[in-house]
C-alpha cells in the first residue's frame, strides 16, 4: 500500500480544508441542520467520491470518501453523519442493490445533496440485533405497506428518501428481512426530533410509519435479502464512522497543541512540561494509528478486496480513540476545557457517538474476536464490488 495520497486526492482534500474553514468553522457554534451547507458540500463532490459520474460522482474511490469526511468531521463532527446518509449507506446501497427505475430515480439528488437521506435500523427493541426487527412490510400486489416504529434514526425528521428494513416473518429472524426504499412525504410518515448530547447539526428522530406505501420497484436485492444489504451497507458506513473519529480526535490534538503553546504557568508555556508532553505524544500516536487503520479498510475496498474485519478493527480502535484523546484535550485545557469559550467541550461530547454508531464497540469486539479465534469469519465474500459500477457509464 502507497501511503502517499495522489494529487487528485490531495486535490479535493485540499477542497475540503478550505470549505471548512470559510464555511464550517464561522458557524460552528449554531449547533443545528444547516440544509444549505448539505447542497454546497454535494455540489463539490464530497459525497460523490466512490460514485461514477452518471450519479453525480466522481469515482475517486472510498479512501477519497474516507479522506474528505475526516476534514470535514475535523471541523464539525455532527457534520459527519452526512457521508452516510448522502452517500454511504443510502445512495450507495440503493445503486449496489436497487433496480434500474430506483438507481435513475434516487441516487443522483441524494449525492448531490439536492435530497435529504436517511437509513432505518434501530427500533425500540431492536439496535445491535437487527434480526429482531419488528416493523412488518406487506406485500400488496402492485406495492409494499409498511407498519412500524424505528428510532434513533440519523435526520430521520428532514429526510426525503429512507432505506427502511423490514421484516415479513419475524419467525425467520435475519432470513424474514427486506429493505426497501420510501418516500417520506406521505401521511403514514411521522417523525419525532430526540434530544442527544453531541453532534447536533445532524439531528436524530424516532420515525413511525404507519400503512407506508412503497412501490414494487423500490424493493432493494430480492425478498428476504435485506439482512445481507445491511451488512454491506453497514460496512461501508465504517468507513465514514471511522473516518469522522480520526478527524474529531485531529480537532482534539489541533486545539491541545495551540493551548499547550499558549498557556502560560509558572512563568513558562505548560508544553515545555514533561506530563503534558507526554499527554500530546500519547493523542497523536492514537490519532496516526487510527488513520492508517481506517485508510487501509478503505482502500481494500477500492481494490475490490474483502475488507469487514478490516473496517470493524479501524471502527472500533478509531472510537475508543477518540473517546479516550477528548478527554485528554480536556485535561490539557484545565478549567477552559470544561468551559463553553473553547470548543473542547463539544469534541468531548461529540466523542461518545464513535462508540456508539454503526455497531457498538462490543459488537466490533465480538465480530474481531470470532475472527480471531475461528469461531466466524468476518471477511464475507463480495457480492458486488466497486468497480462494478463503472459499468454503469
Amino acid at each position: 500500500m502507497d501511503f502517499d495520497l495522489t494529487n487528485e486526492q490531495k486535490a479535493i482534500l485540499e477542497t475540503a480544508r478550505r470549505f471548512a474553514e470559510r464555511e464550517i468553522l464561522p458557524r460552528i457554534k449554531e449547533e443545528e441542520f444547516k440544509r444549505d451547507m448539505v447542497e454546497e458540500m454535494g455540489n463539490l463532490g464530497f459525497f460523490g467520491c466512490a460514485f461514477p459520474p452518471r450519479f453525480g460522482g466522481t469515482d475517486m474511490g472510498f479512501l477519497a470518501h474516507s479522506i474528505v469526511c475526516e476534514e470535514i468531521s475535523r471541523a464539525d463532527s455532527g457534520l459527519r453523519s452526512l457521508f452516510n446518509l448522502q452517500a454511504m449507506t443510502v445512495p450507495y446501497t440503493i445503486m449496489e442493490w436497487g433496480s434500474t427505475a430506483a438507481r435513475e430515480k434516487y441516487v443522483e439528488d441524494l449525492v448531490l445533496g439536492r435530497k435529504i437521506g436517511c437509513t432505518c435500523f434501530s427500533e425500540p427493541n431492536a439496535g445491535s440485533d437487527i434480526a429482531s426487527i419488528e416493523t412488518r412490510i406487506e406485500d400488496k400486489g402492485d406495492y409494499f405497506i409498511l407498519n412500524g416504529n424505528k428510532t434513533w434514526i440519523s435526520n430521520g425528521n428532514l429526510a426525503e428518501t429512507a432505506v427502511v428494513y423490514a421484516t415479513f416473518d419475524q419467525k425467520q429472524k435475519h432470513k424474514g428481512l427486506c429493505a426497501v426504499v420510501v418516500e417520506t412525504d406521505q401521511p403514514g410518515w411521522q417523525a419525532r426530533e430526540t434530544a442527544k448530547l453531541g453532534d447536533k447539526s445532524s439531528p436524530i428522530a424516532e420515525i413511525f410509519l404507519d400503512n407506508v406505501r412503497a412501490p414494487k420497484e423500490n424493493l432493494l436485492g430480492e425478498w428476504g435479502q435485506g439482512f445481507k444489504i445491511a451488512m454491506t451497507a453497514l460496512d461501508r458506513g465504517r468507513i465514514s464512522v471511522g473516518s469522522g473519529a480520526v478527524g474529531l480526535g485531529q480537532a482534539c490534538l489541533d486545539a491541545s497543541v495551540e493551548y499547550a503553546n499558549t498557556r502560560i504557568q509558572f512563568g513558562r508555556p505548560i508544553s515545555e512540561y514533561q506530563l503534558i508532553k507526554g499527554t500530546i505524544a500519547e493523542m497523536v500516536s492514537l490519532i496516526e494509528a487510527a488513520r492508517f487503520l481506517v485508510r487501509r479498510g478503505a482502500w481494500l475496498n477500492d481494490q475490490d478486496r474483502p475488507f469487514t474485519r478490516e473496517i470493524a478493527i479501524a471502527k472500533y480502535f478509531a472510537g475508543e480513540a477518540v473517546v479516550k484523546v477528548s478527554g485528554m484535550a480536556m485535561e490539557v485545557h484545565g478549567g477552559m476545557g470544561y468551559s463553553l469559550e473553547l470548543p473542547v467541550e463539544k469534541y468531548y461530547r461529540d466523542a461518545k457517538l464513535y462508540q456508539v454508531g454503526e455497531g457498538t464497540a462490543n459488537i466490533m469486539r465480538l465480530l474481531i474476536g470470532d475472527d480471531a479465534l475461528g469461531i466466524k469469519n468476518a471477511n464475507r465474500p463480495r457480492i458486488h464490488v466497486p468497480s462494478d459500477f463503472r459499468e454503469l457509464e
